[in-house]
């Protein structure tokens, strides 16, 4: 029987990651791969499928017995951000590659998941994948480099907004995109108003009229948080971005400008929270940010066109709420209605990353959402931590009760985390956690109900998520929200098929102990 071997790039590797490569090697080439001298070798039953090779995530190369070597599409992704540093070859890996660098976003995961999670579930070509908790698109991303069908929903506007930025970054024709970035960088330099000192207002309204000010629907909130020369720069930059880019990549650099705020505002940008500089300053450099900003994220997106798959597939993002289906976009009703054969989420944590309040700032700046509104989608969030007093009340009622429906497996450690409160040592957040870990679990049961009803007959449900701890009453909680959520699915009528450990690392420092170095990789499947 020919042999083929399988080679791994240079770089190291999690644990994690060196077995999802033999689990996916063998599930793609039918065969077990026995590894030897750093590489695996598989001997090949009979004909491999077209492509299967193509679609490997964790390795260099492949050399078949002919002697004829074939480079992965993932391998020659990563490798065309890696030459942008200089290096030309991998040495570690790249997760910024093509789109997925357009815009920071706190809790995004490993996008290399995405692919090794498709091949372990078999998902054929012609496969329609939803993600239910979409983010900024690590799926809908990775679903267009292979040419998959794929609908994202999120709450957040400002996810939506990144996701379909990044689909319309890898879709646009390069020329037009480089030849706008640079247009747009030749205006903005040469308008900008900047200076060391902050210019005089007369300067600033010279350039953008005396009525500038009231052209932002949320003024009087950005006032507060940027200097006002620094707010001129960014209006500039935005009617630059109006006047020079075509509609349909007007979005690719607004979200480019949305990356850079936090840089050039009175906001602390080590801060999870809204907190202000301790040391802020009368003006920053926005239009060399930007450009330096602009010039950056470019590259990758350009480098990586020429490796994406022929067939480039439909992938959007829709703001809706995936706990309901009645509530969605009407796009995302028509997608789902006819069943999808592949749900893929990194979905919230039991007690969330604060991502409105992170992001308060690009809300407003492009006027997705004024402060009031902000506040109200924050406390709409599945995992919001934000809860009043009254409805923490009820909520603790319905832990009595189980009033949401939740599995029983949920229901017990909700009554856990009640029965331990003791008011005596526990402030006022860590009396909310019985209530906000139950309304996170009833918000979750209503989503994989929902998951349930599309997901195709021999579908799959892939969530990446871990385990939360907490401390009440003295005694400290671990809140497994991966078996939690298996229970869950269990619950509304999916079937646990699998789960596997992934080494992770602790994502934001701010929120280090409170987490654990651990997640899973959680399938369920419906009969």
């Amino acid at each position: 029987m020919p042999v083929i071997e399988l080679r791994f790039h240079r770089y190291r590797y999690f644990p994690y990651e060196i077995r999802l490569a033999k689990l996916e090697a063998s599930r793609l080439l039918g065969a077990e791969p026995v590894e030897a001298d750093g590489v695996l070798r598989v001997r090949t039953r009979g004909r491999i499928a077209p492509g299967a090779l193509q679609r490997l995530t964790y390795f260099g190369e492949v050399a078949l017995a002919s002697g004829r070597t074939i480079v992965p599409q993932q391998s020659r992704i990563e490798a065309s951000a890696a030459k942008l540093t200089g290096c030309g070859a991998l040495t570690r890996q790249q997760t910024r590659y093509s789109a997925h660098g357009l815009h920071e976003y706190r809790g995004k995961f490993n996008p290399q998941i995405v692919r090794a999670a498709i091949n372990l579930v078999g998902l054929d070509e012609r496969a329609r994948i939803w993600d239910p908790f979409c983010g900024s698109g690590t799926v809908l991303l990775e679903a267009r480099h292979q040419g998959f069908d794929a609908m994202g929903v999120d709450l957040n506007p400002l996810a939506i907004a990144i996701a379909n930025a990044k689909l319309a970054a890898v879709s646009a024709e390069p020329g037009l995109l480089q030849g706008t970035a640079s247009a747009l960088a030749e205006r903005v330099l040469a308008r900008s108003v900047w200076t060391t000192d902050a210019p005089a207002a007369g300067a600033i309204e010279g350039v953008l009229g005396a009525t500038w000010r009231d052209r932002f629907q949320c003024r009087e909130y950005l006032e507060r948080w940027f200097p006002l020369p620094t707010l001129a720069e960014l209006r500039l930059i935005l009617d630059a971005i109006s006047e020079l880019a075509p509609i349909q990549l007007q979005p690719v650099f607004r979200i480019v400008l949305s990356d850079i705020l936090r840089e050039v505002s009175w906001q602390d940008p080590g801060d999870l929270r809204i907190r202000r500089r301790k040391d802020p300053a009368p003006n920053y450099p926005v239009a060399d940010t930007f450009v330096r900003a602009l010039q950056a994220k470019m590259r990758p997106v350009i480098a990586a066109r020429e490796h994406l798959a022929e067939r480039s597939g439909c992938q959007r993002a829709v703001e809706g709420d995936s706990r309901d289906f009645a509530t969605l976009d009407t796009s995302a009703q028509e997608f789902l209605v006819d069943g999808v054969d592949g749900v893929i989420s990194s979905p919230p944590y039991a007690t969330a990353l604060p991502y409105i309040d992170t992001q308060r700032l690009s809300l407003a700046l492009l006027d997705m959402a004024t402060a009031q509104e902000i506040r109200e989608l924050d406390a709409s969030l599945v995992g919001s931590r934000e809860v009043s007093v009254r409805q923490r009340r009820g909520l603790e009622d319905s832990i009595r009760r189980n009033h949401g429906g939740v599995a029983e497996a949920v229901l017990s450690t909700c009554q856990a985390l009640l029965c331990a409160y003791d008011p005596d040592e526990d402030g006022f957040r860590r009396r909310n956690t019985p209530a906000v870990v139950y309304r996170y679990f009833a918000g979750m049961t209503r989503a994989m109900a929902t998951i349930a009803r599309c997901l195709k007959p021999g579908g799959y449900l892939v969530f990446v998520v871990g385990p939360n701890r907490t401390s009440l009453g003295g005694s400290e909680f671990v809140i497994d929200t991966p078996a939690l959520l298996g229970a869950t699915g269990e619950h509304v009528g999916l079937r646990l098929w699998e789960m596997h450990s992934l080494d992770a690392y602790s994502r934001y420092d701010a929120h280090s102990r409170n987490s654990i170095r651990k997640e899973q990789l959680l399938v369920m499947t419906k009969n």
